[in-house]
């Protein structure tokens, strides 16, 4: 069998994620079982088993005694990878513990859960309640409900939840310590990957605070000031072939307005000659 493709990004997560000792290949002390051996066994889990190795998550499932594993298959993984490509690494720890059932689900218990109008999903407590992020909510339970071909449906207990998966086939069954589930994607439960930022703190406003201009006042016609009254500069007139056309009313103002400035430039220079005399 080829050995499964693996996109940058998961080559990147490869290469960046820290090693969490070597933990998981530790001699198991709870049920007695390596579930990172386990799951080395199918290529199909190759990034799901790598990812549980490199966090804290294989060892708690080695200290378990009655454990149930949700695994998805490396397409799934890389989705949720190429989807989340700034996933912490808190956030995926608690990502991967909701995938891990405290109890014990094999194929023929999944058949077995109940059925029919009035069923409710059974509620199941995972890895990640024992978490302090999941203390006092819901995100740490998933239900389990009854598919109508002998299945299983999981979906996060928490209110709002964003991918639910259903089961698929059974990997591998050690009544009643370890068993390895199939299933279609990951349970996603809310808050774990989409995580709502903080808003950014308000900017400190500067001493001289920045004021759009208003606009500049229009002065009344009362306060514009009157210009200077000079005295009008009469200027040779050429003449007109044409017969002019019958003054007006309003010719005669003008006309006599100019003769009486005439008549008192004339007045005003006659003043000034008899000055020097």
């Amino acid at each position: 069998m080829a050995p499964p493709k693996l996109s940058l990004l998961v080559v990147l997560l490869v290469l960046l994620l820290p090693a969490a000792g070597n933990a998981a290949d530790a001699p198991p002390v709870g049920g007695g079982f390596n579930v990172t051996e386990m799951l080395g066994k199918f290529p199909e889990f190759t990034l799901f088993n790598y990812l549980m190795a490199k966090t804290r998550v294989a060892k708690d499932i080695n200290n378990r005694t009655s454990i149930t594993v949700l695994a998805p298959v490396n397409a799934d993984v890389d989705w949720l990878l190429r989807r989340s490509a700034r996933l912490p690494r808190a956030a995926l720890l608690e990502l991967l513990s909701v995938h891990v059932v405290l109890d014990y689900y094999d194929a023929a218990k999944l058949v077995a859960l109940p059925r029919g109008r009035g069923a409710k999903p059974v509620l199941a407590t995972t890895l990640y309640q024992t978490f302090g992020p999941a203390n006092g909510d819901k995100s740490g339970f998933l239900t389990i409900t009854p598919a109508p071909d002998g299945g299983a449906v999981f979906a996060s207990a928490a209110p709002g939840a964003i991918v639910n998966a259903t089961f698929k086939k059974a990997v591998i069954a050690r009544p009643y310590n370890i068993s390895i589930l199939q299933i279609s994607n990951f349970v996603v439960p809310p808050g774990v990957i989409t995580r709502p930022r903080a808003p950014p703190p308000p900017k400190k406003m500067s001493s001289v605070a920045a004021v759009a201009p208003s606009p500049a006042p229009v002065p009344s016609p009362s306060a514009l000031p009157c210009p200077p009254v000079t005295m009008p500069i009469e200027e040779p007139m050429e003449e007109v072939p044409a017969a002019a056309p019958a003054p007006s009313s309003q010719g005669y103002a003008v006309k006599a307005k100019m003769s009486w400035w005439s008549g008192a430039g004339v007045a005003l220079g006659m003043a000034c000659v008899l000055a020097h005399l």
